[in-house]
């Protein structure tokens, strides 16, 4: 995977990762902890533009501000047909924690009847300014398409 936007650091029980970038043909979202990670990809570069968007906008003063985005596979589990597998990630200011930015993502297992939490990993007081130029960076050189462009007639 070609990383775009990356947080990593380290705690007592080794490095933790929160990175996006290209993998083949889409944008993936990779959630590494020490003992495991997990990986999502992204509906559409449309996504990864709003998540570059929403770094760049992370407010300098404390205020509330929070963007989401709800990520989903299927799998096939032995013995149990499908298994679906959802995260979400979010950027924003904690507003029980005098607005420190963060980085979250928390994933679930729907095994039916039954919802299981899955791996999480929190970047609490990210890089911002170095989130912020990797977003920059991104968008410069992944730009949406042209709004007034019609997709019909290039």
């Amino acid at each position: 995977m070609d990383p775009i936007i990356s947080c990593r650091w380290q705690d007592r029980n080794g490095e933790w990762a929160l990175t996006v970038g290209h993998n083949g043909d889409g944008w993936e979202l990779l959630a590494s902890a020490p003992a495991w990670s997990e990986s999502f990809s992204f509906a559409n570069p449309d996504e990864v533009r709003r998540l570059a968007q929403a770094l760049l906008d992370l407010p300098a003063d404390p205020e509330p501000y929070e963007v989401e985005w709800r990520l989903s596979r299927t799998e096939s589990a032995p013995f149990k047909g499908e298994l679906t597998h959802f995260a979400t990630f979010a950027v924003g200011l904690d507003p029980t924690d005098h607005h420190r930015p963060y980085l979250a993502y928390q994933s679930y297992y729907d095994l039916g009847r039954v919802t299981g939490r899955g791996l999480e990993v929190i970047c609490e007081d990210p890089p911002v300014d170095h989130l912020r130029a990797q977003a920059h960076a991104f968008l410069t050189t992944f730009p949406g398409p042209d709004p007034g462009a019609d997709p019909d007639h290039p």
